[in-house]
Protein backbone atom coordinates (compact mmCIF):
# COMPACT_ATOMS: atom_id res chain seq x y z
CA UNK A 1 0.00 0.00 0.00
CA UNK A 2 1.06 3.17 -0.62
CA UNK A 3 1.32 6.09 2.29
CA UNK A 4 -0.78 8.63 1.93
CA UNK A 5 1.51 12.27 0.81
CA UNK A 6 1.54 14.37 4.69
CA UNK A 7 0.55 17.60 2.97
CA UNK A 8 -1.75 17.10 0.45
CA UNK A 9 -5.66 15.69 -0.22
CA UNK A 10 -4.77 12.45 0.27
CA UNK A 11 -3.88 12.80 4.09
CA UNK A 12 -7.08 14.12 4.99
CA UNK A 13 -8.73 12.91 8.00
CA UNK A 14 -12.38 11.82 7.87
CA UNK A 15 -15.31 13.65 8.59
CA UNK A 16 -12.96 16.78 8.70
CA UNK A 17 -14.02 20.25 8.92
CA UNK A 18 -12.11 21.44 5.47
CA UNK A 19 -11.99 25.40 4.86
CA UNK A 20 -10.92 25.31 0.84
CA UNK A 21 -9.70 27.51 -1.41
CA UNK A 22 -6.22 29.28 -2.81
CA UNK A 23 -5.71 31.60 0.02
CA UNK A 24 -3.28 33.67 -2.06
CA UNK A 25 -2.92 36.92 -0.02
CA UNK A 26 -4.89 35.41 3.20
CA UNK A 27 -6.94 38.37 2.80
CA UNK A 28 -10.24 39.42 4.36
CA UNK A 29 -12.67 37.48 3.11
CA UNK A 30 -10.06 34.49 3.41
CA UNK A 31 -9.80 34.68 7.26
CA UNK A 32 -13.90 35.14 7.62
CA UNK A 33 -14.15 31.89 5.86
CA UNK A 34 -11.29 30.14 7.73
CA UNK A 35 -13.05 31.75 11.04
CA UNK A 36 -16.11 29.61 10.25
CA UNK A 37 -14.84 26.81 9.62
CA UNK A 38 -12.70 26.64 12.72
CA UNK A 39 -15.43 27.85 14.62
CA UNK A 40 -17.64 24.84 13.38
CA UNK A 41 -14.77 22.31 13.86
CA UNK A 42 -14.28 23.12 17.48
CA UNK A 43 -18.38 23.43 18.20
CA UNK A 44 -18.43 19.66 16.35
CA UNK A 45 -14.89 18.35 18.36
CA UNK A 46 -13.94 17.46 14.51
CA UNK A 47 -10.52 17.97 13.29
CA UNK A 48 -9.47 21.51 11.38
CA UNK A 49 -8.49 21.45 7.87
CA UNK A 50 -7.15 24.07 5.62
CA UNK A 51 -6.85 22.83 2.01
CA UNK A 52 -5.30 24.59 -0.97
CA UNK A 53 -3.44 24.61 -3.69
CA UNK A 54 0.08 24.57 -5.50
CA UNK A 55 -0.31 25.61 -9.41
CA UNK A 56 -3.38 26.62 -11.00
CA UNK A 57 -5.90 26.12 -13.83
CA UNK A 58 -4.05 29.37 -15.52
CA UNK A 59 -0.56 27.73 -14.87
CA UNK A 60 -1.10 25.27 -16.78
CA UNK A 61 -3.23 26.37 -19.53
CA UNK A 62 -1.63 30.03 -20.26
CA UNK A 63 1.88 30.47 -17.70
CA UNK A 64 2.78 33.20 -19.14
CA UNK A 65 -0.42 34.86 -17.83
CA UNK A 66 -0.33 33.47 -14.38
CA UNK A 67 -0.46 36.09 -12.13
CA UNK A 68 2.95 36.29 -9.17
CA UNK A 69 1.73 35.20 -6.05
CA UNK A 70 1.06 37.71 -2.88
CA UNK A 71 2.62 35.05 -0.59
CA UNK A 72 4.63 32.54 -1.16
CA UNK A 73 3.82 29.02 0.23
CA UNK A 74 6.45 29.39 3.45
CA UNK A 75 4.80 32.86 3.90
CA UNK A 76 1.53 31.57 3.41
CA UNK A 77 2.32 28.73 5.84
CA UNK A 78 4.05 31.05 8.68
CA UNK A 79 0.44 33.22 8.53
CA UNK A 80 -1.92 29.99 9.02
CA UNK A 81 0.01 28.88 11.87
CA UNK A 82 0.21 32.46 13.46
CA UNK A 83 -3.91 32.63 12.82
CA UNK A 84 -5.36 28.89 12.94
CA UNK A 85 -2.30 27.24 14.93
CA UNK A 86 -4.28 24.74 15.45
CA UNK A 87 -5.46 23.92 12.33
CA UNK A 88 -3.77 21.05 9.58
CA UNK A 89 -2.76 22.70 6.30
CA UNK A 90 -2.79 21.16 3.34
CA UNK A 91 -1.34 21.19 0.18
CA UNK A 92 -2.86 19.98 -3.18
CA UNK A 93 -0.63 19.83 -6.41
CA UNK A 94 -3.12 21.39 -9.39
CA UNK A 95 -1.16 18.94 -11.78
CA UNK A 96 -2.81 17.60 -15.15
CA UNK A 97 -3.69 14.51 -13.37
CA UNK A 98 -5.59 16.57 -10.39
CA UNK A 99 -7.33 18.99 -13.42
CA UNK A 100 -8.38 16.31 -15.15
CA UNK A 101 -10.03 14.59 -11.76
CA UNK A 102 -13.86 14.59 -12.38
CA UNK A 103 -16.04 16.10 -9.66
CA UNK A 104 -17.61 13.05 -8.15
CA UNK A 105 -13.70 11.60 -7.81
CA UNK A 106 -13.02 14.57 -5.59
CA UNK A 107 -16.31 14.85 -3.88
CA UNK A 108 -15.37 11.13 -2.95
CA UNK A 109 -12.05 12.02 -1.89
CA UNK A 110 -13.10 14.68 1.08
CA UNK A 111 -14.68 11.60 2.99
CA UNK A 112 -17.41 13.39 4.38
CA UNK A 113 -15.83 16.37 5.03
CA UNK A 114 -18.17 19.21 6.35
CA UNK A 115 -16.62 22.08 3.72
CA UNK A 116 -16.63 25.63 3.90
CA UNK A 117 -15.86 27.79 0.37
CA UNK A 118 -16.00 31.19 -1.13
CA UNK A 119 -19.25 32.07 -3.08
CA UNK A 120 -17.07 31.50 -6.75
CA UNK A 121 -15.29 28.42 -5.52
CA UNK A 122 -15.67 25.77 -8.26
CA UNK A 123 -13.84 21.93 -8.98
CA UNK A 124 -13.29 19.16 -10.63
CA UNK A 125 -12.86 18.63 -14.86
CA UNK A 126 -14.67 21.29 -16.43
CA UNK A 127 -15.22 23.03 -13.33
CA UNK A 128 -18.32 21.09 -12.68
CA UNK A 129 -18.40 21.22 -8.80
CA UNK A 130 -19.62 23.57 -6.38
CA UNK A 131 -21.13 23.63 -3.21
CA UNK A 132 -24.72 22.92 -4.31
CA UNK A 133 -23.18 19.38 -5.71
CA UNK A 134 -20.88 18.73 -2.68
CA UNK A 135 -24.70 18.63 -1.01
CA UNK A 136 -26.18 16.27 -3.42
CA UNK A 137 -23.27 13.66 -3.14
CA UNK A 138 -24.46 13.98 0.87
CA UNK A 139 -21.95 16.21 2.29
CA UNK A 140 -22.42 19.13 3.91
CA UNK A 141 -21.19 22.16 2.15
CA UNK A 142 -21.41 26.20 4.12
CA UNK A 143 -20.89 28.95 1.44
CA UNK A 144 -19.48 32.26 3.02
CA UNK A 145 -19.75 35.66 1.70
CA UNK A 146 -17.32 37.74 0.30
CA UNK A 147 -15.64 40.44 2.41
CA UNK A 148 -15.93 43.87 1.33
CA UNK A 149 -13.57 46.84 1.65
CA UNK A 150 -15.39 50.30 0.54
CA UNK A 151 -18.03 48.99 -0.52
CA UNK A 152 -16.31 46.34 -2.88
CA UNK A 153 -15.47 42.44 -2.79
CA UNK A 154 -12.12 42.04 -1.07
CA UNK A 155 -9.87 39.75 -3.71
CA UNK A 156 -6.62 38.82 -4.04
CA UNK A 157 -6.71 40.38 -7.85
CA UNK A 158 -7.63 43.88 -6.30
CA UNK A 159 -4.68 43.14 -3.81
CA UNK A 160 -2.49 42.67 -6.77
CA UNK A 161 -3.95 46.15 -8.69
CA UNK A 162 -3.19 47.99 -5.39
CA UNK A 163 0.50 46.92 -5.18
CA UNK A 164 1.30 47.48 -8.95
CA UNK A 165 -0.46 50.71 -8.39
CA UNK A 166 1.92 51.68 -4.78
CA UNK A 167 -1.12 51.60 -2.84
CA UNK A 168 0.51 49.66 0.06
CA UNK A 169 -1.96 51.28 2.35
CA UNK A 170 -5.17 49.83 0.81
CA UNK A 171 -3.46 46.14 -0.04
CA UNK A 172 -2.19 46.33 3.46
CA UNK A 173 -6.16 47.16 4.59
CA UNK A 174 -7.54 44.42 2.01
CA UNK A 175 -5.02 41.61 3.68
CA UNK A 176 -5.73 43.01 7.35
CA UNK A 177 -2.25 42.92 7.85
CA UNK A 178 0.92 44.96 6.66
CA UNK A 179 2.04 43.78 3.46
CA UNK A 180 5.45 41.95 3.97
CA UNK A 181 8.59 40.44 2.15
CA UNK A 182 10.72 38.24 4.16
CA UNK A 183 14.15 37.05 1.83
CA UNK A 184 17.91 36.41 2.70
CA UNK A 185 20.40 39.54 2.40
CA UNK A 186 22.41 38.90 -0.43
CA UNK A 187 25.39 40.65 -2.39
CA UNK A 188 24.82 43.84 -4.60
CA UNK A 189 27.46 45.80 -6.48
CA UNK A 190 28.66 47.65 -4.05
CA UNK A 191 27.77 51.00 -5.24
CA UNK A 192 25.07 52.59 -3.16
CA UNK A 193 27.31 52.69 0.25
CA UNK A 194 30.68 54.47 -1.16
CA UNK A 195 28.81 56.60 -3.87
CA UNK A 196 25.79 57.36 -2.28
CA UNK A 197 26.69 57.65 1.65
CA UNK A 198 23.47 54.96 1.89
CA UNK A 199 24.33 51.40 2.60
CA UNK A 200 21.61 48.78 1.26
CA UNK A 201 20.69 45.37 2.39
CA UNK A 202 19.87 43.69 -1.17
CA UNK A 203 16.75 41.15 -1.30
CA UNK A 204 15.95 39.14 -4.36
CA UNK A 205 12.33 39.66 -4.95
CA UNK A 206 11.46 36.11 -5.02
CA UNK A 207 9.80 33.36 -2.97
CA UNK A 208 11.75 30.95 -0.43
CA UNK A 209 10.99 28.10 -3.15
CA UNK A 210 11.23 30.50 -6.46
CA UNK A 211 8.14 31.34 -6.71
CA UNK A 212 6.85 34.72 -8.92
CA UNK A 213 5.59 37.06 -7.05
CA UNK A 214 2.93 39.76 -7.14
CA UNK A 215 5.33 42.99 -8.69
CA UNK A 216 4.74 46.33 -6.01
CA UNK A 217 4.66 49.73 -8.26
CA UNK A 218 8.27 50.50 -8.96
CA UNK A 219 10.07 53.15 -6.26
CA UNK A 220 11.01 54.50 -2.90
CA UNK A 221 8.92 53.47 0.48
CA UNK A 222 8.65 53.83 4.04
CA UNK A 223 9.14 50.49 5.49
CA UNK A 224 9.65 48.72 8.88
CA UNK A 225 12.57 46.38 8.79
CA UNK A 226 12.63 43.31 10.92
CA UNK A 227 15.88 41.73 11.93
CA UNK A 228 17.30 40.00 15.05
CA UNK A 229 14.49 40.82 16.51
CA UNK A 230 14.50 44.29 16.14
CA UNK A 231 12.10 46.56 14.24
CA UNK A 232 13.69 49.55 11.99
CA UNK A 233 12.62 52.23 10.25
CA UNK A 234 13.85 51.88 6.24
CA UNK A 235 13.61 53.04 3.22
CA UNK A 236 13.27 50.86 0.41
CA UNK A 237 13.24 51.36 -3.19
CA UNK A 238 11.93 48.63 -5.36
CA UNK A 239 13.37 48.46 -8.89
CA UNK A 240 16.48 48.20 -10.89
CA UNK A 241 17.89 51.54 -10.27
CA UNK A 242 18.31 52.57 -13.38
CA UNK A 243 20.53 55.46 -12.57
CA UNK A 244 23.20 53.17 -10.77
CA UNK A 245 23.14 49.74 -11.51
CA UNK A 246 20.32 48.90 -14.32
CA UNK A 247 19.53 45.49 -12.47
CA UNK A 248 18.35 42.66 -14.78
CA UNK A 249 15.50 42.54 -12.77
CA UNK A 250 13.67 43.84 -9.75
CA UNK A 251 15.42 44.13 -6.24
CA UNK A 252 14.50 44.85 -3.00
CA UNK A 253 16.94 47.27 -1.41
CA UNK A 254 16.84 48.44 1.81
CA UNK A 255 18.35 51.40 3.94
CA UNK A 256 18.00 51.00 7.53
CA UNK A 257 17.88 53.73 9.71
CA UNK A 258 20.34 53.53 12.48
CA UNK A 259 21.31 49.78 11.75
CA UNK A 260 25.10 48.89 11.29
CA UNK A 261 27.57 46.19 10.43
CA UNK A 262 26.93 43.54 8.02
CA UNK A 263 24.01 42.10 6.98
CA UNK A 264 25.17 39.68 4.62
CA UNK A 265 23.73 36.24 4.82
CA UNK A 266 20.88 37.22 7.48
CA UNK A 267 17.09 37.22 6.91
CA UNK A 268 15.36 40.74 6.83
CA UNK A 269 11.90 41.23 6.75
CA UNK A 270 10.34 44.32 5.62
CA UNK A 271 6.90 45.58 6.22
CA UNK A 272 5.00 48.42 4.31
CA UNK A 273 1.57 49.97 4.52
CA UNK A 274 1.78 53.32 3.13
CA UNK A 275 1.42 54.28 -0.55
CA UNK A 276 4.52 54.88 -2.58
CA UNK A 277 6.69 57.80 -1.60
CA UNK A 278 7.53 58.35 -5.28
CA UNK A 279 8.49 56.23 -8.87
CA UNK A 280 11.48 55.29 -9.58
CA UNK A 281 12.91 57.40 -12.55
CA UNK A 282 16.63 57.80 -14.16
CA UNK A 283 18.87 60.76 -12.89
CA UNK A 284 20.99 62.88 -14.75
CA UNK A 285 24.25 61.91 -12.87
CA UNK A 286 25.06 60.52 -9.56
CA UNK A 287 24.73 64.17 -7.29
CA UNK A 288 21.33 64.17 -8.37
CA UNK A 289 20.96 60.95 -7.55
CA UNK A 290 22.62 61.69 -3.51
CA UNK A 291 20.58 64.83 -3.35
CA UNK A 292 17.16 62.81 -3.87
CA UNK A 293 17.77 60.00 -1.74
CA UNK A 294 18.69 62.38 0.81
CA UNK A 295 15.20 63.98 0.27
CA UNK A 296 13.27 60.83 0.91
CA UNK A 297 15.37 60.09 3.90
CA UNK A 298 14.26 63.37 5.22
CA UNK A 299 10.96 62.77 4.43
CA UNK A 300 11.05 59.05 6.41
CA UNK A 301 12.56 61.17 8.99
CA UNK A 302 8.92 63.65 9.06
CA UNK A 303 10.51 66.36 7.02
CA UNK A 304 9.00 67.76 3.66
CA UNK A 305 7.38 65.59 1.21
CA UNK A 306 9.44 63.76 -1.45
CA UNK A 307 9.20 65.25 -4.58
Amino acid sequence: MIAARPDTLEALPPRAVVAVGTFDGLHLGHRALLRAAAAHALAAGRPFCVLTFTGSPLALLDPAHMPGLILDRAALCAALRAAFPGATRLFQPFDPAFAAMPAEVFADALRGATVFCGEDWRFGAGARGDAAFLRSRGLEAYVVPYALWRGERVSSSRIRQALAAGRLDDASAMMGRPWAFRGTVVHGRGLAGPRLGVPTANLRFRGRDGERLAPLARGVYRATAHLHEIAWPALVNFGVAPSLKGEPEPLLEAHLIGAAGDLYGATLTLTIDTPLLRPERRFPDVAALRAQIHADLAALRGGAPTP
